[in-house]
C-alpha cells in the first residue's frame, strides 16, 4: 500500500484525477475567452461563451434569478440582473477587465471561475466611490435551459471587496 509523504502529494493527484476526468476541454481564443471544444456540453457551453463577451443580461431568461451568496435575497428578472451588470460593467465600476481563469460545463450547467477587476467610479452597495481599484476572485454556477441563462450564483469574498475599495480594514 503506497502511503503519501505529504498533503500537497495528495492534493496534486486529487487535482490530476479531476482535470483528467473534465468533460469539456478550452482553449484561449485571441480575446482571451475560453472556447469550447469536442466532447463539451455544447449547447450550453454556447450560450455561456456568448453571455460573457459584453455580459448582455438579453441572455437571461425573462424569469431568471441571480443570487450574490453574500447576500440572501436572490435578484428576480432580467431587467433587475441587467440592472446588476450595468452597476459592475460600466456604472459602478469602470475600467474593468476579466481573467478567465477556469470554465467547465456539464449538461446545464456551467461553472466560471474568474477575476473580477475594475475601478470604482460610481455609487456601489450605497457607498460613495472611492476611485479605487479592485481584483476580487469569483466563482459562478450557470444553470442554462434552451438559449438562456434560468438562475446564476456566484461567490466571492466581500470582505477582500471592501478593503480594496477602502471601506473596511
Amino acid at each position: 500500500m503506497r502511503t503519501w509523504r505529504s498533503t500537497a502529494q495528495l492534493v496534486s493527484l486529487f487535482v490530476l484525477s479531476i482535470v483528467l476526468a473534465l468533460p469539456i476541454a478550452l482553449a484561449q481564443t485571441s480575446e482571451g475567452l475560453p472556447e469550447a471544444k469536442a466532447g463539451s456540453s455544447a449547447g450550453s457551453l454556447e450560450v455561456f461563451l456568448a453571455f460573457i463577451v459584453d455580459h448582455d443580461a438579453a441572455f437571461y431568461a425573462e424569469d431568471a434569478r441571480f443570487q450574490i451568496m453574500a447576500d440572501p435575497e436572490p435578484i428576480q428578472g432580467r431587467e433587475a440582473i441587467a440592472g446588476l451588470m450595468g452597476a459592475l460593467y460600466g456604472g459602478s465600476f469602470t475600467d474593468t477587465h476579466v481573467e478567465y481563469r477556469t470554465i467547465l460545463a456539464d449538461g446545464n450547467h456551467v461553472v466560471l471561475e474568474f477575476v473580477y477587476n475594475g475601478t470604482n467610479t460610481g455609487e456601489f452597495m450605497g457607498l460613495a466611490p472611492t476611485g479605487q481599484r479592485v481584483s476580487v476572485p469569483i466563482l459562478g454556477i450557470y444553470e442554462i435551459d434552451g438559449d438562456s441563462i434560468t438562475f446564476g450564483r456566484i461567490y466571492y469574498d466581500v470582505g477582500t471587496m471592501m478593503r480594496q475599495l477602502g471601506h473596511a480594514e
